[in-house]
């Protein structure tokens, strides 16, 4: 009896062994489930045992392509061969005792370049960088086959350094990269970068997204527009302008910039973003925004209740309203607090500039302000921002410098009061000089000039209209002249000779 009632027991543990392993799957899988319950995306390939991030690059890579480029400038030199018989006493005799004096000359040369792209379109349409294509005088784009093609810029938005180039070949829909939502995405979500830093191409490096809305980084010469996804797949030189893809291989960012001084800190430009953009520069070559004509700042708890907002408004300020501009043409003011625009809150400084910049030129749009305490309502109707750019473009701005004895001087507001930290209220602020000015070495970016004296004449300078007139006096002329600027709080003076 003993025996066989150990039996029985024996017989029902074993069934419960496998009724309970029935229910569950040890599996050395590891799984990210969708929110919802929508399904399961397995990081390892069930088929074959391939991470998912396997699977994405093979599927991908096609989509992507090397670029190189090619740019000329020319610049001048001495050649030191001159130098060297320069006012040599036997050379001035042989050549009947003419001075020799070194003369610059002009070579041209060639710089190369290498980013990254990738095509979504059947007709050859490739997205990448305003940086990788810029000014290029030729690109050449190889595609994952080895096969190499001569490509044309489309458009180019400087703004949010967004380019668009095309190839003569068409490809088929597997070919080309699928685009994602990048609204959807989540801090921590997995993604994959591909491209070619430092000329490996085909790299493959993963990471997650670590941050969203990235924006105000201080990149030299960055887009105007940022709102980056911040991630920590590896970006190197060589990845700009190409694709960062969700775990499903969507992309949904263009790798554009690292943090140099960090390592694992890397931005791209959501898609989302860049679909309206490529669209634009596909049909017109351009993007055209709107533009008001301030100068805002952000608004920090601070300073919220002394701007009398209340503690659920947001808002910008208007620190400077510039002149000519739809903004001081229907009544903005400097200090009026902006917290609607459409009917839409305003919640932080980035987010107005890109939804004013979404609207159309020439478009009414009503603005909520509060002046003084009080609402105020101001429609406005906003003016071209592409026009605006235009006539502010570098040929004007290198004309305008010679002009002003080789300098780029600003009048001085608050941002570059606050952007120099300098405390002084009248001068213009120099934030550029050419080194073939006579100025060069003299005076510095941040300096400001608020007299120049000609001839036992004092030119007071309050803007730069005022410097024009007192340069027209120093041009051509002989006299040496003074000029007084304020660095570090000090006042100093610069005598020049022509």
């Amino acid at each position: 009896m003993k025996t066989i009632r150990n039996l029985i027991l024996a017989a029902v543990f074993i069934l419960l062994g496998v009724l309970l392993t029935a229910r569950f799957d040890f599996t050395d899988k590891v799984s990210a489930v969708e929110s919802g319950g929508s399904g399961l995306l397995d990081v390892y390939d069930s088929n074959e045992g391939h991470s998912r991030f396997a699977v994405i690059a093979k599927d991908v890579m096609p989509a992507v392509v090397n670029i190189k480029i090619e740019r000329s400038f020319e610049y001048n030199y001495t050649s030191p061969f001159d130098r060297f018989f320069e006012s040599d006493p036997f050379f001035d005799d042989f050549f009947g005792g003419r001075q020799r004096q070194a003369q610059p000359k002009t070579r041209k040369q060639i710089q190369r370049g290498e980013g990254s792209g990738f095509i979504y379109t059947t007709d050859g349409y490739i997205m990448t960088n305003n940086h990788v294509v810029e000014k290029a005088d030729k690109i050449i784009v190889r595609l994952h086959s080895g096969e190499e093609f001569d490509a044309k810029i489309i458009g180019n938005d400087p703004e949010t350094d967004l380019a668009v180039i095309k190839i003569d070949k068409n490809f088929d829909d597997d070919k080309i990269a699928k685009l994602g939502d990048s609204d959807g995405l989540w801090v921590g979500d997995w993604v994959v970068a591909i491209g070619s830093p430092y000329s490996l191409e085909k790299t493959v490096t993963v990471g997650v997204v670590s941050a969203k809305d990235r924006a105000g980084l201080g990149f030299q010469n960055g887009p105007v527009f940022q709102d980056f996804i911040q991630t920590d797949a590896a970006i190197n030189p060589g990845n700009s302008g190409g694709p960062l893809l969700n775990i499903k291989g969507e992309v949904i960012g263009i790798n554009a910039a690292i943090n140099a001084q960090a390592q694992g800190i890397g931005f791209a430009i959501p898609i989302n973003m860049a679909k309206k953009i490529a669209g634009n520069l596909q049909s017109d070559g351009k993007v055209k925004r709107a533009y008001l004509g301030i100068m805002p700042k952000e608004i920090t708890p601070a300073e919220k209740d002394v701007l009398g907002l209340k503690e659920d408004q947001e808002g910008v300020l208007v620190a400077t309203v510039e002149k000519d501009t739809p903004a001081e043409e229907y009544g903005f003011k400097a200090d009026d607090v902006i917290i609607e625009m459409e009917g839409k809150k305003i919640r932080n400084l980035e987010q107005f500039r890109f939804d004013l910049a979404a609207f159309d030129p020439g478009k009414k749009v009503d603005f909520k302000i509060l002046r003084q305490g009080k609402e105020k309502k101001i429609t406005v109707k906003l003016g071209d921002r592409s026009t605006l750019l235009a006539s502010d473009n570098s040929s004007n701005v290198e004309k305008d410098a010679e002009e002003l004895l080789g300098l780029k001087v600003e009048n001085l507001d608050d941002t570059l009061r606050k952007k120099f930290n300098i405390s002084v209220e009248n001068g213009v602020i120099v934030t550029d000089i050419d080194d073939k000015s006579a100025l060069f070495g003299k005076l510095q970016a941040g300096d400001v000039i608020n007299k120049i004296i000609v001839s036992g004449v004092h030119f007071e300078i309050g803007s730069v209209d005022d410097l024009k007139k007192a340069v027209s006096k120093v041009k051509g002329g002989k006299d040496n002249y003074i000029v007084k600027f304020v660095r570090n709080g000090r006042n100093d003076y610069v005598l020049v000779k022509p």
